[in-house]
């Protein structure tokens, strides 16, 4: 298979079928020297954790397809802690669902934020763009710069609260808070659809106010024996 993309937690293949194949490793981000979810760095590795992702990112498709919400998932890769998704042309952008005031939001907020304040599921979008920072950006520049037209971006914000929705109860279910999460859209098949992956390498989640790190997470959503 042909790899496309290299990435900070995933390699990207191009498969004969025409279908993409995910490949997610074991590398953390991080940020001022610590293990961040919403860092543009790699930080280091931790082994077993693209295993963890992989089981993760799985148990969270599952419950987006039980309600009946779209994503590029086709099923799971032929090599270890791989699956396989449809191919999708990205929007280049990510779409943030805030529900504590955390990170980056406290940086740029300070004035009126503070950390772990509450958030109506908040939601916001960023460009990839490791090298300025992941800058905000608006709905209205997104259009004029023909990134999305109008009825994408609001598709992509209603799926990203209803699907914030989903995980937050299935998390809160075993005694776990969401902070934040991300994810990432693309075209499929000629409409938008989340696309990538969700798993602690998208998501700040806390146990007893202690967030959480991406391999300890998996743990505690479904288990150490099934992630080990």
């Amino acid at each position: 298979m042909l790899k496309i993309y290299e990435g900070k937690t995933k390699n990207v293949f191009q498969m004969d079928d025409g279908n993409v194949l995910l490949e997610f490793k074991d590398s953390v981000t991080g940020t001022q020297g610590e293990i961040d979810s919403g860092g543009n760095v790699v930080w280091g590795q931790i082994e077993g954790k693209g295993k963890a992702s992989l089981r993760l990112t799985m148990h969270f498709f599952q419950l987006l397809e039980q309600a009946n919400i779209d994503c590029h998932f086709v099923g799971i890769g032929p090599r270890p802690n791989t699956i396989i998704v449809k191919p999708a042309q990205s929007y280049g952008i990510e779409v943030i669902c805030r529900e504590k005031a955390w990170g980056s939001f406290v940086r740029r907020y300070g004035k009126h934020a503070t950390q772990g304040m509450p958030l109506p599921s908040l939601v916001e979008f960023t460009l990839k763009d490791d090298e300025k920072g992941d800058p905000l950006i608006t709905a209205d520049a997104l259009v004029a710069l023909s990134i999305a037209n109008l009825w994408e971006i609001e598709y992509m914000a209603k799926t990203a609260k209803q699907t914030t929705a989903l995980i937050k109860a299935d998390l809160a279910m075993k005694g776990l808070e969401l902070i934040d999460i991300k994810y990432e859209f693309g075209a499929v098949e000629g409409r938008p659809m989340l696309i990538d992956e969700i798993s602690g390498d998208s998501m700040r989640v806390a146990k007893d106010n202690v967030v959480l790190l991406p391999h300890e997470l998996a743990d505690a959503v479904l288990g150490v024996n099934e992630t080990s």
